[in-house]
């Protein structure tokens, strides 16, 4: 018996009884009962091998699962209250949109590759069905995926604080490689970040090149914004565009004056 000392082996005794498994002698040993030394090691190294499986899971889970909830940059934390139920269709274009999301939701789950842009005025839901969709495929994909939600105003922000923090972790290197590389990322509202630009272009292809650096490695990505695709090819060079479009196809949710904003107060 491994770890004991001498005195200890000294009050370890063989009995005449015999382990129903391994037909060797069961042994005393102090007050404990009469046990199997076979059976003692199997256990041992069951007992290991679950710790070791609980720990690779809970790994693999802080890799993927919960990078959502820990890495997530919202525009607004009520976000994470929404859901499809929660969604409240008020018309035939809005119930269509919903519909179509929960579709897109199941297209990821099985493993397709493609991008969905959510497009439409203000207001209409278009963060919402992104989170909803985005949620869906973390809580239910198997095996686990990373899912990733970025507000492109806040993202942008907290790079360019990060160029006079030289402590700082939120590094142009880090968040790209980060919402880069994961499974299903929404980038929420693509195109607001050029109303903040100035008159000097280096921060309009700054910008470019971030996104570029972020789509051009993804297969899945989920964009919502404002603009119709005739306002981002104003905006966004021809490459940047055609990595935005990549696997599109019929995976487009567009919303119209048709669906009230449902933000909108009166007073």
């Amino acid at each position: 018996m491994q770890g004991l000392n001498f005195n200890e082996l000294s009050q370890v005794k063989n009995l005449d009884d015999l382990c129903a498994k391994h037909n060797i002698p069961l042994v005393s040993f102090k007050e404990f009962t009469p046990f199997c030394t076979q059976c003692r090691k199997e256990s041992i190294e069951y007992d290991n091998k679950a710790l070791s499986e609980l720990a690779a899971s809970r790994e693999m889970r802080r890799r993927t699962v919960e990078v959502l909830k820990r890495k997530s940059v919202l525009p607004d934390e009520s976000l994470w209250k929404v859901s499809f139920d929660s969604y409240v269709a008020d018309g035939s274009e809005s119930e269509r949109a919903k519909k179509n999301a929960r579709h897109f939701a199941g297209e990821y789950l099985k493993g397709g590759n493609f991008n969905t842009i959510i497009t439409g005025p203000p207001g209409v839901g278009k963060s919402h069905l992104a989170m909803s969709i985005l949620k869906a495929v973390n809580d239910h994909s198997k095996p686990f995926r990373s899912c990733l939600f970025i507000s492109i105003n806040e993202v942008l922000r907290m790079v360019r604080n990060s160029f006079n923090q030289k402590d700082s972790k939120d590094t142009e290197f880090n968040l790209t490689r980060l919402i880069g590389q994961v499974d299903l990322l929404v980038l929420d509202d693509l195109g607001s970040e050029s109303s903040f630009k100035t008159e000097n272009r280096e921060a309009s292809e700054y910008t470019q090149q971030f996104l570029f650096g972020i789509l051009d490695q993804r297969k899945n990505t989920i964009i919502t914004t404002n603009l119709s695709s005739k306002e981002l090819e104003e905006i966004y060079n021809k490459k940047l565009i055609s990595r935005m479009y990549k696997g599109v196809n019929e995976h487009i949710i567009k919303f119209t004056n048709e669906t009230e904003d449902k933000r909108k107060i009166s007073f």
